[in-house]
C-alpha cells in the first residue's frame, strides 16, 4: 500500500502516532532501566573496591598500633599514662585515595560494666537491716557516682534512679533469679516486654546489652557509650587514664555524690603533676590534692591498677568519596602461649 501518512484516513494516522509513541516510550523504559542497572553495577563494583581498599589501609593502621603499643611495653614498662606516645593523636596520614587517621584509646580509662556484679549471690537482699549504700562494692559505688554527672533533657541523673540501675544492672550480671532492691529485674520482667527477651544471667559480651536493662533510656544509654566499656570480669580501671567524668566518680567510700568541679580539677592537677603517672594507686591517693580531698584511709583503692591490658583503636579513612570507620580492640599480653599485641576483634559500634 502506497501514499503517505497525510493521505490515510484520521483515525490510522491516529492509531500508527500512538504505537511509534508506545515505541518510544519502550525504548526509552529499557535504555533507562538499563543505564541504571549499569550505573548500580558500576556503584556497587566501586564500593566493593573502596571497601576493600579502606580495609586493607585499616589492617595497616592496626598493624602500626599493635608495634607502638608494645615498643611503649618494652621500652617504658608496665605503667601507663597520657603522656606516652601511644596515647599522643597526630594529623591524618595521606594515602593514594585520601587518607588514614587513628586514636589509640586505653580500654581501661572507661568504666568496666562487667566490674558491677557482687561476687555474693542475693546481692542487697541478704543485708535488708543495712543501708543500701553500705551494702555495694565499691564499683557500684562509683557507677552511682557516674550516672549522678551526667546531665539528662529533665535535668540530672538523681541518686535514686542510680541505685536502681544498679540494682537492675547487678541482676542482668548475676547468675541467680533474686530479683535485687527496688530496681532489680530477673528473668519474668524481661519475658514480659514486648518483645521479650533472655536475661544474660552472667557476664556482659558487648556494651549494646546496656540498652536493654531494666530503667535504661536512650538518652542515657547514649551519654553512657563514651564512658563504658566491657572487658573481662575483673579488668580494672587505670588511674592514669581514667575518663574526666570516671575520675569524678571517686569519692570517699561514705560519699555517695561524685566530686564538684573545683575536685575534680584539684585531682586532674595532680595527674598532671605526675608526669610518668602513678607508680601505684596509693601514689595516686597520697598525691597532695588527692590526699585532702579523698581521706586517704577514708577511699576504696579496690578495681583501680597504672597499667593496661586492653586498649581500643579508633580508625577513620577517607577512601574516593566515602569516609569509613572502624574500632578494634587489642589487648597486649600473653595470649595462646604469644607474648606481643593481639587484635581480639573489631567493631563498627561498640565493645
Amino acid at each position: 500500500m502506497s501514499g503517505t501518512l497525510s493521505q490515510m484516513p484520521s483515525r490510522q494516522r491516529g492509531v500508527i502516532l500512538i504505537m511509534a509513541l508506545l515505541v518510544v516510550a519502550l525504548v526509552t523504559t529499557i535504555v533507562v532501566s538499563v543505564s541504571w542497572r549499569f550505573s548500580l553495577d558500576m556503584a556497587r563494583n566501586e564500593n566493593r573496591w573502596h571497601g576493600s581498599q579502606a580495609r586493607a589501609y585499616m589492617e595497616g593502621g592496626e598493624q602500626l598500633a599493635r608495634k607502638v603499643l608494645w615498643e611503649d611495653r618494652v621500652e617504658t614498662g608496665d605503667i601507663d599514662h597520657l603522656g606516652e606516645m601511644w596515647a599522643l593523636s597526630g594529623d591524618p596520614l595521606p594515602t593514594d585515595e585520601g587518607w588514614i587517621r587513628g586514636i589509640i584509646e586505653d580500654a581501661h580509662g572507661r568504666f568496666n560494666l562487667n566490674l558491677l556484679v557482687r561476687p555474693q549471690q542475693g546481692g542487697r537482699n541478704n543485708e535488708r537491716n543495712k543501708d543500701p549504700w553500705d551494702v555495694l562494692i565499691e564499683s557500684q559505688r562509683r557507677f552511682v557516682r557516674l550516672l549522678q554527672t551526667i546531665e539528662l533533657e529533665d535535668g540530672p541523673v538523681t541518686y535514686q534512679k542510680a541505685m536502681e540501675l544498679v540494682d537492675a544492672i547487678q541482676d542482668w550480671l548475676d547468675p541467680d533469679d533474686q530479683v535485687t532492691g527496688f530496681g532489680g529485674a530477673e528473668a519474668d520482667y524481661y519475658r514480659d516486654q514486648d518483645p521479650p527477651y533472655p536475661i544474660t544471667n552472667g557476664p556482659m559480651t558487648s556494651v549494646s546489652e546496656l540498652s536493654l536493662i531494666k530503667g535504661m533510656t536512650p538518652e542515657l544509654y547514649e551519654k553512657l557509650l563514651p564512658l563504658v566499656v566491657v572487658l573481662p570480669y575483673g579488668e580494672m580501671m587505670n588511674i592514669n587514664t581514667l575518663k574526666d567524668p570516671i575520675l569524678r566518680s571517686l569519692n570517699r567510700k561514705i560519699n555517695p555524690e561524685p566530686l564538684s568541679e573545683a575536685e575534680w580539677e584539684a585531682l586532674k592537677e595532680d595527674r598532671a603533676a605526675a608526669t610518668e603517672g602513678f607508680r601505684q594507686v596509693a601514689d595516686f591517693v597520697n598525691a597532695p590534692n588527692a590526699a585532702a580531698i579523698l581521706g586517704g584511709g577514708e577511699f576504696d583503692q579496690s578495681d583501680l591498677v597504672t597499667s593496661s591490658r586492653y586498649f581500643i583503636l579508633i580508625s577513620e579513612t577517607l577512601v574516593g568519596e566515602q569516609v569509613r570507620r572502624s574500632k578494634t580492640l587489642l589487648y597486649r599480653g600473653n595470649m595462646n602461649g604469644v607474648d606481643h599485641v593481639h587484635i581480639v576483634r573489631r567493631t563498627d559500634s561498640n565493645f
